[in-house]
């Protein structure tokens, strides 16, 4: 009997050594920090100046504000009519809450003790009504055939993650992960570019210049277009920092830099940005816990300071996949009338072999290359947590996609979804982009 067990336990323990090793290996050279673009010396002064940012939505508001959680914990308080009471205690700059109030104050205290608590700011805000019908849950839905929409030739021969936007000249405008390999992801170094006068064109894009070629890992370029406040195109990109250019047309591309050098997980990668109010940002990015797979947010008041706030989505025991470098890849968040929908392309697997694969050029079950999870929320802020197919209730739709972008033509008020991906693995592409109509069906 005890050789009968001999072999098994051998095995779990080489399996549980492999993992742990994997996961030291790949954590190791990955700088992290929770205060992001804000220096820690700087912190008092850029609380001073923002105080307390509000954004609302049907039923909820959210404060933020820049945060030091080394050495502060934050108290909150509402007021309704004459009277404050406390709602909520936070380690962050971040309180998501529920129901009416007329103002609303944060407090610090120092974590050290001895000291008052000091004031970061007020604001007076209502949530928006929520009234007796919530906003309308809606599903996407792939609503025809893929057809080609771009695939470099001169500088790549490939498209992953991208983006598409409109330059100022009105253009479409495609931007994307390529290297001049069949997909290997240490040579990605720069973004592949297409352009077309419509979308989508009746052939494919044409190829322009390559952007980013700064001889170092460029991945997921996400481009934020002008705001009403009349400032200029912001391109960010990844991975393990956060790294940003701006234009003035969405054409040409300066003033390179390094936005955030440590965040706050290990992993972070494929940013998506969304404004959710004047001046206010949310970043997106994939990230991993101890074990499981998550997307954290990022919040900014300027587009270029940065500061952790929280898990947009967890993931627990009952997800599927777990990878030791995160699962939960390439995040969109869109709002649909009101409602919040989280798009995000799920696969690497959940143990050490995978990743093995990867290098070789490998992956199992090349069909779970192209699997695109959208959950819903009624809020920017908190999608909950994910605990497989068949355990999240608010889990919407499976796309059969690969780090899709969402186009939305105001002129015609038509959507369409991308997918791509490595030539080796993808299944719906051989390295283009590919394009396909989006229509969203109302969900009772």
């Amino acid at each position: 009997m005890d050789l009968l067990w001999a072999l098994p336990l051998a095995l779990l323990a080489l399996w549980l050594v492999a993992e742990a090793v994997t996961r030291a290996v790949l954590e190791f050279p990955l700088r992290v920090d929770f205060y992001g673009s804000v220096s820690r010396d700087a912190v008092r002064s850029w609380q001073a100046l923002h105080g307390v940012k509000v954004a609302a939505g049907p039923g909820w508001l959210h404060l933020g504000w820049i945060a030091d959680p080394e050495r502060e914990a934050y108290r909150i308080e509402r007021r309704t009519g004459e009277v404050w009471q406390n709602v909520g205690r936070t380690r962050y700059g971040s309180c998501l809450v529920r129901g009416a109030g007329d103002a609303f104050r944060v407090w610090a205290r120092p974590k050290a003790g001895g000291g008052d608590e000091r004031l970061i700011g007020e604001a007076s805000a209502e949530a928006a009504p929520g009234g007796a019908a919530p906003p309308p849950l809606q599903r996407p839905e792939i609503a025809g055939g893929w057809r080609p929409l771009f695939r470099p030739s001169r500088h790549g021969r490939y498209v992953n993650d991208h983006d598409v936007y409109r330059d100022s000249a009105g253009r479409w405008r495609l931007i994307g992960i390529t290297s001049r390999t069949d997909g290997d992801f240490g040579a990605e170094r720069y973004f592949g570019v297409g352009v077309s006068e419509t979308f989508p064109p009746d052939v494919e894009m044409r190829e322009e210049a390559p952007v980013a070629d700064f001889g170092e890992l460029a991945w997921a370029p996400e481009v934020v277009e002008p705001n009403a406040a009349g400032e200029g195109y912001a391109l960010f990109w990844s991975p393990h920092r956060l790294s940003r250019m701006d234009s003035a047309d969405g054409i040409h591309w300066g003033n390179p830099r390094v936005v955030m050098s440590a965040p706050f997980h290990r992993f972070f990668r494929d940013p998506a940005v969304v404004e959710v109010a004047d001046g206010q940002w949310l970043l997106y990015a994939t990230a991993r816990g101890r074990y499981f797979s998550r997307i954290d947010t990022y919040q900014s008041f300027d587009l270029e300071r940065w500061q952790y706030i929280g898990a947009a989505l967890d993931s627990s025991w009952g997800s599927e996949r777990n990878s030791p470098f995160a699962s939960m890849e390439s995040p969109v968040v869109l709002n649909r009338a009101g409602r919040y929908y989280l798009s995000f392309t799920y696969n690497n697997g959940s143990c050490f072999w995978p990743g093995l694969l990867l290098l070789l050029h490998v992956w199992p079950g090349r069909e779970s290359y192209e699997e695109t999870l959208v959950v819903h929320a009624d809020n920017p802020y908190r999608f909950g947590t994910y605990r497989g197919r068949d355990r999240t209730p608010n889990l919407v739709a499976r796309l059969r996609t690969h780090a899709p972008a969402y186009i939305h033509d105001p002129e015609s008020d038509a959507w369409f979804i991308t997918t791509a991906g490595w030539p080796w693995a993808a299944t719906l592409t051989a390295g283009e982009v590919a394009v396909a109509p989006l229509r969203w069906a109302p969900i009772a």
